[in-house]
């Protein structure tokens, strides 16, 4: 249930899905022992509610538990929040004994609860289902005339399609036409900004009218080679995203992993610690059209820096944001909370902002 239009709210199905986590992690508390329980924290009052809960469990049943927010929100989740929920978030925070985040700029968020050395650094990675042929990748960018960017996200306005599409409007203008983009993605609700699907698609086929020749849109990708094989044989890779609960985009780790140069925005979760300006990419101001054209004629006009980029973000990608790469960092923060070989679960699914 990883759709953004159902953040923070309540169905039957995920009142279920809470109640059977909870159902299940006692058994397991009961049967296994564990020394420590892993759990991925919300940030909104529901699903929060039901975190809070395992966690406390997990104390009662002596067992270690490490957190780890995939977001970025939390704090404005929690000053949002009334007294006593406030109150229901503290005990439980301070009842763990560990947590993670995805950049070293969002361990201010728990200054509060942990101590500096509790709280842990841990990027998300990107996988395929299927083996890399990294010859491949390299030698199939610039082999097109036009320059191919590319689009691969939620289809609402929080994450930027619209800036996106006014400026690729701005570089029309400007007689541009080396460069095509292609879309992908699934048509939504828009938990940030209130616009709702039949909104959304209306605003989204004007522009695709309006930009035809230059702007395609290839539906909603679930196929994980489909989705490679868009990103591998693209040049560019954009996600002017300003979504609030954005953390560290998992599409942008994929692009990366298939040389893609790079351009998003500053001050949005972990981006501007995953694209380094300058060189795996460029990032712009949120909500700001002219300046990612800007970016985007930079790059469709050399194609030379767009290679270095892509072969930046692929180095960044092999040397950070790898399965193996991230079980090995996980291992040594597990190592420093149990000190023997432990068993421990995940107790719940990634939250739904992951």
């Amino acid at each position: 249930r990883n759709d953004i239009s159902n953040l923070g709210k309540f169905d039957f199905i995920n009142a279920y899905t809470a109640l059977k986590a909870i159902i299940r992690l006692i058994l397991i508390l009961f049967k296994e022992k564990p020394d420590l329980v892993y759990i991925p924290i919300s940030q909104n009052k529901l699903a929060y509610l039901r975190d809070g809960i395992l966690i406390i469990i997990s104390k009662i049943f002596n067992s270690k538990v490490l957190l780890h927010l995939h977001g970025s929100y939390f704090l404005n989740f929690y000053d949002s929040c009334g007294t006593l929920y406030k109150k229901f978030i503290d005990i439980s925070l301070k009842s763990a004994d560990g947590i993670i985040v995805l950049g070293k700029k969002l361990k201010y968020i728990f200054k509060s609860w942990f101590e500096e050395k509790k709280i842990f650094v841990l990027p998300n990675f990107a996988r395929w289902s299927f083996e890399i042929d990294w010859d491949r990748v390299i030698v199939s960018k610039n082999d097109e005339q036009k320059v191919r960017l590319v689009y691969l996200s939620n289809i609402v306005e929080s994450k930027g399609i619209f800036d996106l599409l006014e400026a690729i409007k701005l570089l029309k203008e400007k007689r541009y036409d080396n460069f095509e983009l292609l879309i992908a993605g699934k048509i939504g609700i828009d938990p940030i900004t209130g616009m709702t699907e039949t909104e959304t698609l209306k605003r989204f086929e004007h522009y695709l009218a309006e930009l035809k020749g230059i702007v395609y849109y290839l539906g909603h990708l679930s196929d994980d080679f489909a989705k490679y094989e868009l990103l591998r044989t693209s040049d560019i890779f954009i996600l002017p995203s300003f979504y609030v609960y954005e953390g560290q985009p998992i599409s942008i780790l994929e692009a990366m992993s298939c040389g893609c140069a790079i351009i998003s925005t500053k001050d949005v979760g972990v981006i501007d610690e995953t694209v380094i300006h300058g060189v795996n990419g460029f990032l712009v101001e949120k909500r700001n059209p002219e300046q990612l054209a800007e970016a985007i004629s930079i790059l469709v006009n050399d194609k030379t820096l767009i290679k270095k980029f892509g072969l930046e973000s692929i180095k960044l990608y092999q040397n950070l944001y790898t399965p193996d790469v991230h079980i090995k960092n996980f291992k040594n923060i597990v190592k420093k909370l149990v000190d023997k070989e432990t068993y421990f679960i995940e107790c719940v699914k990634k939250a739904n902002e992951d």
